[in-house]
């Protein structure tokens, strides 16, 4: 991906507006699709508080810090809007090619359209999933002062995850279909993320695994830091979010120019 220049970020920004506006036009169905993070969290609402008790803690978390932690996971898991299939599609296709000649990056039209559509989702599924973990487990203390920092590990976990499902669409290029290795990152998800549980709780072994993937960074790590903030985390975080970033970036590049070359030798 390819450094913009002043003007063409404020059409990327635009891109990413229209997405937004697009989606708040659907408010009504994404507030209503938030009954199924509602669902998850009552569930492990009732595990916390039979497993832990008053005083049992996982990780470090006591029930109301791993019931809150579970919000935000599963908000980051649950927003994430479904562009990558479509990017699949077109390339399947062969309608990626007419998209070669638009005055834009490819890359970074989707990823506009991406966190425009993400902020909406994110944004009703966290009001809905806030509300009711507040009236199940109690209020979450949250330092005001250091929000800047968890705002900035947000916002590049929603890169990495971009990144991720835009490698895997691209894998379309080369494969008939990418369904069963959206499955297989569905799934990895769930473990190599932490969406249940932190992954500092894990077995030594599995916890390594899940250091060196990006996972963590995208979901277990920023969702940890809003509960329990410390800044030796924040740091290891950080760090991790911005080798995934541009090694994600650069990959996804290389993926998208040496496939569209691939459309061009067979006349697409």
């Amino acid at each position: 991906m390819q450094l913009v220049s002043g003007g063409a970020l404020r059409k990327y920004v635009r891109i990413a507006e229209i997405s937004f506006t697009n989606r708040v036009v659907y408010l009504a169905d994404h507030f209503a699709s938030s009954i199924f993070l509602i669902l998850i969290l009552f569930i492990f609402s009732q595990l916390w508080k039979t497993v832990l008790g008053p005083s049992g803690e996982i990780a470090g978390l006591d029930s109301t810090a791993m019931l809150w932690y579970m919000l935000f996971t599963e908000t980051i898991a649950l927003s994430i809007p479904r562009a990558h299939y479509l990017v699949s599609e077109e390339v399947k296709s062969g309608d990626v090619a007419y998209k070669l000649i638009r005055p834009y990056s490819y890359i970074l039209y989707y990823f506009a359209a991406y966190c425009g559509e993400f902020a909406v989702r994110a944004a009703t599924n966290l009001s809905v999933g806030a509300a009711f973990a507040y009236l199940t487990m109690g209020p979450l203390t949250v330092n005001w002062g250091k929000f800047g920092w968890v705002l900035l590990g947000f916002a590049l976990a929603t890169s990495i995850n971009f990144l991720v499902c835009f490698c895997v669409a691209l894998l379309a290029f080369w494969l008939e279909e990418t369904r069963p290795y959206f499955w297989i990152l569905n799934k990895m998800t769930f473990i190599f993320g932490g969406l249940l549980v932190p992954v500092e709780a894990y077995p030594e072994g599995l916890r390594r695994i899940s250091y060196l993937l990006p996972l963590r960074y995208s979901f277990s790590a920023p969702a940890r830091l809003v509960v329990d903030f410390d800044y030796s985390l924040l740091w290891q975080m950080l760090a991790g979010q911005l080798v995934w970033t541009v090694l994600l970036a650069a990959l996804a590049a290389v993926m998208f120019r040496k496939g569209v070359r691939r459309v061009h030798v067979h006349g697409g």
